[in-house]
């Protein structure tokens, strides 16, 4: 594993604290989840994405597609496909883009960071959601240059 794989378990651990926070620490109705498609995903037993009620959280998701684990070589490619990953997510929670009010990217120095902003712009230039940047040691693949957490809500 990575040197940054600390951080990301914190975060994993984070997740799931407030998502039992939210439903009083007991499963209900009002919860849904998604995913599993991640050899990860099944490896550590977390969701792709979790809705509570009118809240959804979205693990760091990175721009690989499944079942074939292949990361393009950069970062505009990555981002992009990490960005549709968490639009099919969100959708099948009956969320959209549109509804997404945080966007944590996760990310090595090697972070073309104008490649970045073009794909982010693509999708968020008119949703404008708070974005956070943290740099990082790596991930478990040496391949992956960024990941991307996403919080959306609906009002109402």
């Amino acid at each position: 594993m990575g040197q940054g794989w600390g951080v990301r378990r914190v975060l994993l651990s984070v997740e799931s604290l407030l998502s039992s926070c939210l439903v009083g620490g007991s499963r209900n109705t009002l919860r849904r989840q998604v995913g599993g498609d991640s050899k990860y995903e099944v490896e550590f037993g977390y969701s792709r994405a979790v809705r509570v009620g009118s809240i959804v959280l979205v693990a760091a998701t990175s721009g690989s597609d499944q079942p074939e684990p292949e990361l393009a070589p950069d970062t505009y490619a990555q981002a992009k496909r990490a960005i549709q990953k968490i639009n099919e997510a969100l959708e099948s929670l009956g969320f959209g883009l549109d509804d997404v009010v945080r966007l944590r990217v996760f990310a090595k120095r090697e972070l073309g960071l104008e490649d970045f902003k073009r794909a982010y712009r693509e999708f968020f230039a008119d949703i404008r959601p708070a974005l956070s940047l943290v740099y990082v040691s790596g991930f478990p693949s040496d391949k992956t240059i960024l990941e991307i957490e996403a919080e959306a809500l609906k009002d109402g």
